[in-house]
């Protein structure tokens, strides 16, 4: 850790604190550009990840949207579920100044590893247990009214006993208008050309694409199902039809948790769930939009949708370690490129016949 700062944020629960803080070197390529990552303890022991914009970019009215957006959701999802057992499947906010000459939030430390990095696969009841777990974090999301644009491998932890979802900044409102976002074959056919409106069931395409790369070493299609599905029951049968192209030819959350846990309804799970729009958040974003209108208005086009890729967080990697996911700097649309790392086919022998075992 570097010499450190004393730090005044607000905390989640909506309370000025001050600590000392000491931070670690940033680590490059693990966020969105222009957004940094870094590793910090506050006081003599408590460690997490600090998430921030340079000073340089804390005008930017894109990347200051996306970190507001992450904020707000981390907050809503916090006051919804916090004192339940579904807190661990997202990231646990502790504070965030977003009026600093680097806006930031800081986070506890991710739990396990990205699946992005799983390049071996998994077995049939790891498979089973992350399914029912992107499924009911999407179903969780909808209960209070958001949509996960952004899941992707690199997005999704897992620590061998329960995923943990980030990059919160890729959230929507449900039943908006859809703006083009994402990443193929991540991203929808309808999220990537901004057709419709947003719909949970946008979310359930990622689950699937995330867990067919996963399952079989290679990433899925754009358009549909691809021929590998079948080779694959165990995939085929409970998320075989997140695969329409359509949103609403997919089945939905409490239609996929009755094949992965049956009896199992979201509803159920977190009776008298709102919105989360209670005073606090009202706060919040009405700070924001007072933010907003000191903000000097944007001097360029916003950034090409498709660059908004998903977070890396590795605190605990080291500097030789290769990432899952990493992020270059930003070119001109037909000169993008996304690079990722893993996705090998394996012939490591599982628990089970299927799983994830690439084939």
């Amino acid at each position: 850790m570097t010499s450190g700062e004393d730090l005044t944020f607000i905390s989640q629960k909506g309370t000025l604190r001050s600590a000392f803080a000491r931070f670690g070197p940033d680590l490059p390529r693990l966020v969105s550009p222009p957004a940094m990552a870094r590793a910090v303890q506050l006081g003599d022991e408590w460690k997490g990840l600090q998430v921030r914009l340079p000073s340089s970019n804390a005008k930017d009215h894109t990347a200051y949207g996306l970190l507001e957006t992450e904020i707000s959701t981390a907050l809503t999802l916090q006051r919804a579920y916090g004192t339940t057992s579904f807190r661990s499947l997202f990231p646990v906010l502790v504070g965030y100044d977003m009026h600093a000459e680097e806006p930031y939030a800081i986070y506890a430390g991710p739990r396990g590893r990205p699946i992005s990095s799983h390049t071996q696969g998994v077995s049939t009841g790891e498979q089973l247990t992350i399914e029912r777990d992107l499924v009911l974090a999407v179903g969780l999301m909808e209960a209070v009214g958001l949509v996960h644009r952004g899941i992707m491998p690199a997005a999704v932890r897992w620590d061998g006993q329960r995923i943990q979802l980030w990059n919160l900044g890729s959230s929507t409102r449900a039943r908006r208008p859809r703006d083009p976002w994402g990443v193929s074959p991540f991203a929808s056919p309808e999220q990537r050309a901004g057709t419709g409106e947003t719909d949970p069931r946008d979310a359930l395409w990622s689950v699937g694409q995330v867990m067919h790369q996963l399952v079989t070493g290679r990433p899925g299609s754009p358009d549909g199902p691809t021929a590998l599905l079948s080779s694959h029951r165990s995939l085929e049968q409970t998320l075989g039809g997140v695969f329409r192209p359509r949103a609403t030819d997919r089945p939905t959350v409490d239609e996929l948790l009755e094949l992965l846990h049956p009896g199992t309804q979201v509803r159920s799970l977190a009776p008298g769930v709102t919105d989360g729009l209670e005073p606090h958040r009202r706060e919040f974003d009405e700070a924001m939009r007072r933010k907003h209108a000191a903000l000097p208005g944007p001097t360029a086009p916003p950034p090409d949708p498709y660059s908004a890729v998903p977070m890396e967080y590795l605190p605990d990697i080291s500097p030789a370690a290769p990432v899952a996911l990493e992020y270059e700097p930003r070119t001109p649309r037909k000169q993008r490129r996304h690079w990722f790392v893993g996705g090998s086919t394996s012939t490591r022998d599982t628990d089970s016949r299927e799983g994830g075992q690439h084939r």
